[in-house]
């Protein structure tokens, strides 16, 4: 068995990806609202409902092959892996934000969004 390698991510290598993470998951969220106003209308099996699903799925795997993770779709919340004073975290960032600067402990389901921790605020050197 073969194991697929992570990319990690440092807070600055992670901002640098931000122009193009805030196109793609702004994208993602136009399309979001429209996939919940033709569920509203038309329900799940529809030409329209199965183009926006197809166009989400192609959103999700440009931001895969970046190496970030799309965790909240309505959010616009992503997650980059990140190893921040020697522990495996999840660096936050929602759409709306300028820069990095939250985390999530561990595997980023249970823990909290935080705020960095000073040394590695992204304005830090």
């Amino acid at each position: 068995m073969t194991t697929r390698s992570k990319t990690m991510f440092t807070v600055d290598e992670a901002n640098r990806t931000l122009p193009l993470v805030r196109s793609i998951v702004g994208d993602v969220a136009e399309r979001w609202n429209e996939l919940v106003r033709v569920r509203e209308e038309y329900g799940n099996s529809s030409p329209e409902h199965d183009r926006i699903m197809r166009e989400l799925a192609e959103y999700i795997q440009e931001l895969k092959a970046i190496g970030c993770h799309l965790k909240d779709f309505e959010h616009g919340l992503v997650d980059f892996p990140s190893v921040i004073e020697g522990q495996e975290v999840q660096l936050s960032w929602k759409l709306g934000e300028t820069e990095i600067t939250h985390m999530f402990a561990g595997d980023g389901e249970t823990g909290s969004r935080v705020p960095l921790p000073e040394k590695a605020e992204p304005s830090q050197n």
